[in-house]
């Protein structure tokens, strides 16, 4: 195990936990849609289980998935060695990945919803392509961000393939209506998605998750620090 700390959780533990999960779910996650593992999906309710375990007992430390994967055979020693616990964010558990160090979770405020999985339900408010089609017009059927022209392919990302024109969302915590959609290439929506907020012109406006601060300098976090500070207090 990679971290020894966490040989002292027992089966016995995890399946104690269990309660807590359901406890979890029924006041805090159901009214958002979230749906409850079943026993029938039995690893994943473990994984669950384990991460709100060590959120409340191990101060919510990081724990690689192949630990959370040791852990779980201790309740279910028939499955396998395959855990892809960053799929649980896709079901609306607030899951979070250290950008650092790959194959490390943590369950970043369990009595909320994913703020991903958040946005990805604001964006099933879609506009008609007809819309689409005139919005690109705006914008001289380029990506609004990098200027890429649908249809040819661009050099700047060494890729032979033709630009696509995707509908980028301005602000990604809000709905996908007409107001809200600029045209992004494939490669610009694809590395902006969920980070940030745009204006009209395609260029980013505000932060809109908190993965660009984890992967900034300690001194511009420190400078991010302080404005918080002074802005909101201790």
């Amino acid at each position: 195990m990679k971290n020894p700390e966490f040989t002292s959780i027992d089966a016995e533990a995890i399946v104690a936990c269990d309660k807590e999960v359901v406890a979890l779910w029924e006041t805090y996650l159901k009214k958002y849609g979230i749906t409850l593992p079943t026993r029938k999906t039995a690893q994943t309710r473990i994984w669950v289980a384990i991460l709100l375990l060590l959120y409340k007992e191990h101060k919510g430390e990081w724990i690689h998935k192949d630990d959370i994967g040791e852990l779980t055979r201790l309740v279910r020693p028939d499955l396998g060695h395959d855990q892809q616990i960053r799929h649980l964010k896709r079901e609306g558990w607030n899951l979070e990945t250290d950008p650092n160090k790959p194959g490390y979770h943590r369950f970043y405020d369990p009595y909320r919803p994913s703020s991903e999985w958040e946005n990805d339900r604001n964006r099933q408010v879609a506009i008609s392509s007809d819309d689409f089609e005139l919005i690109k017009e705006t914008y001289s059927k380029r990506c609004a961000t990098c200027g890429a022209e649908e249809g040819k392919p661009d050099v700047r990302y060494g890729s032979l393939d033709n630009v696509v024109l995707q509908k980028g969302h301005r602000d990604p915590a809000k709905a996908g209506d007409k107001d809200n959609i600029l045209p992004q290439c494939q490669f610009c929506n694809r590395a902006y998605r969920d980070d940030f907020v745009f204006n009209e012109k395609g260029r980013v406006h505000a932060v809109a998750s908190l993965r660009p601060v984890r992967l900034a300098s300690a001194k511009v976090k420190r400078m991010i620090y302080d404005f918080l500070k002074e802005h909101l207090g201790d």
